[in-house]
């Protein structure tokens, strides 16, 4: 693992009060604006629930965010991945929770979601078992829809507002919140970076302020909201429905799918080497997660969604700290606790949240292209990648042309949401690796094979396989040396002389293998012949040779099986 250029704060750094404060008021303000979501189920004409019982909701749901949070950067008992990233509202779970809230009231639609968390408890128990799915290229489509969707809602939140009509002053304090949030990011210096956000928050709402926008009714409700109110947790009460068990297992599919988008995002932000998704750290995050939504359940909090937009936060800032989620979390239990906090956020202008989400898309949709682009595709993967990428793009348009003809499919389009994408683009890798070989060999006669011959192989098999190009470059390189050291060395004995390439991949590590009839190369050692040695000893220079080929391979093997030379080449990918 190595530290990113960019990053100020990594991984177990702690961080100086001053900036743990001003990172962790950046996140809050982020989590805390997407408290609109339970605001807008709380008040939908379907659920009508009372302010106090809002309060409570939103209360319960800061709890759950904490609890999460604090799972995750601690990682004990098998529960939490080990690095930052926090769950967040999301308006996903609407047509799971009103479905049931209409079928049984809230006590069901809150006590299902138990389901929904055990669903995913259960699929991180079979996660590392999909390493030949779940690979990097649709980790990166993952975070790219994740990227797109956060886009969306924010145009959505922008454009889509028909009681308020887009005016002016809207695009103004749009543009200028995102115009602060981009300047800041690439000119400001680096130890400022950090407070990117806030500073895009500050200014676009003191602009909303000042053109009045914010009207004078959220003010009313901020000053009669109390300080201090302890949240009657659990007060909607919990309830079941067997009918009703496929429907949330549907959501905790959905959210483990977002889950992996984001966890591949904070993976790669702590390591600059990264080229391999860990699953395990992946089915760890995802049980916490699951454990979060089970203990949701029983005190009434919203399902929450893995928020690729707050890592997106706090890597822009510079910060992969574990220890901002202890700092997080207490701020997230404060503000649960603090009513006027809550409502506080709503006076955050809509355009001031659009223009943040569209900041965040932009990184998103970036990091996941990087990760696609870091992956040498064959059409097999192409095809899995650029149809699931279409389908999650279009995604609402599916839907209306299936709502008159084919009704339960676009019912299951639109719960499912954006990840309907990445549920393509999964299904299509699984039915695609079907006739793909991990392992390949041809014969090279050696007086007819050149350096492009063996390219060709090696790059044909490095698209197949999906591996990293800088991974088949130091490949193509190291093979070609082995390949003119054995072939020019004299160990070959066989006439006409001959090589035979074996290659096998397993999606984390490479092997090659040469097998001639003739004489062992001599063994590397751990240091390389001496000037003394390169006088005297005819065996120094194919000793000098096989050091090198061990200093480009991260592990070479010579040995002898049935009568035949073997020399084994390992390599990550």
């Amino acid at each position: 693992m190595r530290r990113p250029e960019n990053t100020e704060f990594w991984v177990n750094d702690r961080l100086p009060v001053p900036t743990a404060l001003g990172l962790s008021l950046e996140q809050l303000a982020f989590l805390g604006a997407l408290l609109v979501v339970p605001n807008l189920f709380a008040h939908n004409s379907v659920v009508a629930l009372s302010s106090n019982q809002f309060l409570d909701i939103a209360s319960a749901t800061l709890l759950a965010c904490a609890l999460g949070v604090l799972l995750q950067v601690l990682s004990r008992w098998g529960l939490g991945a080990g690095y930052y990233y926090p769950q967040q509202a999301t308006p996903t779970v609407f047509a799971f929770m009103l479905l049931a809230g209409s079928q049984g009231g809230m006590a069901l639609a809150y006590g299902m979601v138990f389901f929904a968390g055990l669903t995913q408890v259960l699929l991180s128990g079979v996660l590392v078992h999909l390493r030949n799915i779940f690979t990097v290229e649709v980790a990166g489509l993952a975070v790219m829809l994740t990227g797109i969707v956060t886009g969306k809602m924010g145009l959505e939140v922008l454009f889509n507002n028909e009681s308020h009509p887009i005016e002016g002053e809207t695009l103004i304090v749009a543009g200028v919140t995102l115009a602060v949030l981009v300047f800041c990011n690439i000119w400001v210096r680096a130890r400022f970076q950090a407070f990117t956000t806030l500073a895009g928050l500050l200014a676009g709402t003191l602009i909303a302020i000042w053109l009045g926008m914010i009207p004078h009714t959220v003010w009313e409700e901020i000053r009669q909201t109390p300080w201090l109110r302890v949240p009657e947790v659990g007060s909607i009460g919990w309830e079941f429905d067997v009918s009703l068990i496929g429907l949330y297992a549907l959501m905790g599919v959905s959210l483990s799918l977002v889950s992996l988008g984001t966890q591949t995002v904070a993976q790669r932000a702590v390591n600059a080497e990264w080229h391999i998704p860990d699953l395990r750290a992946y089915a760890r995050g995802l049980k916490a997660e699951g454990v979060v939504h089970m203990v949701g359940s029983f005190i009434n909090a919203m399902p929450q969604s893995a928020s690729g937009g707050a890592v997106g936060l706090a890597t822009s800032a510079g910060c992969t700290s574990r220890y901002l989620g202890y700092w997080v979390a207490g701020a997230l239990v404060f503000m649960a606790l603090c009513s006027k906090l809550i409502v506080l956020w709503f006076a955050v202008p809509a355009p001031v949240i659009a223009a943040l989400m569209l900041y965040l898309a932009a990184l998103l949709i970036m990091t996941g292209l990087r990760l696609i682009a870091s992956r040498m595709l064959d059409n097999r993967r192409s095809m899995a990648v650029g149809l699931g990428l279409m389908i999650g793009v279009a995604n609402q348009h599916i839907i209306w042309g299936l709502e008159n003809s084919m009704p339960a499919l676009a019912s299951f389009m639109r719960v499912a949401g954006g990840v309907n994408g990445l549920l393509v683009a999964l299904l299509l890798t699984f039915v695609f690796r079907l006739g793909a070989t991990s392992r390949a060999r041809r014969r090279f006669e050696v007086a007819a094979t050149t350096a492009d011959d063996l390219d060709g192989f090696i790059e044909a098999q490095g698209r197949l396989w999906g591996a990293r190009r800088d991974a088949v470059l130091r490949v193509k390189q190291t093979v070609w040396e082995a390949f003119d050291l054995v072939a020019h060395s004299g160990h070959i004995t066989s006439q006409p002389p001959w090589l035979e390439v074996q290659t096998r991949f397993d999606d984390y590590a490479l092997r090659v293998r040469f097998i001639y009839e003739g004489t062992p190369l001599p063994e590397a050692g751990d240091a390389p012949p001496s000037a003394e040695d390169m006088l005297d000893d005819p065996l120094a220079a194919p000793r000098l040779s096989s050091y090198l080929l061990g200093q480009l391979a991260r592990r070479v093997q010579i040995f002898q099986r049935d009568g035949r030379c073997h020399l084994d080449l390992y390599f990550d990918a």
